[in-house]
């Protein structure tokens, strides 16, 4: 497991590079904008799963079955 982390890590940290730089070097209004709007999307979107996993693992250790008590029937 060690090993397969030690051989990913440098690609992880290529991607997450690449990711924070757009590629168009010369960069127009146009794409400015298009990348604005992305990102506005994109941390819109993290939000919304942040707090639907929130409220998921709520409802998971709220509402689980609880174990049956002996002589509560």
């Amino acid at each position: 497991m060690v090993r397969l982390a030690a051989r990913l890590s440098p690609l992880a940290v290529g991607l997450s590079l690449m990711g924070s730089m757009p590629l168009a070097a010369a960069q127009s209004s146009q794409v400015v904008t298009e990348w604005a709007l992305f990102y506005q999307i994109l941390y819109i979107g993290i939000a919304v799963g942040i707090v639907v996993f929130g409220l998921l693992f709520y409802a998971i250790i709220r509402y689980r079955e609880k174990p049956a008590e002996p002589g509560a029937e």
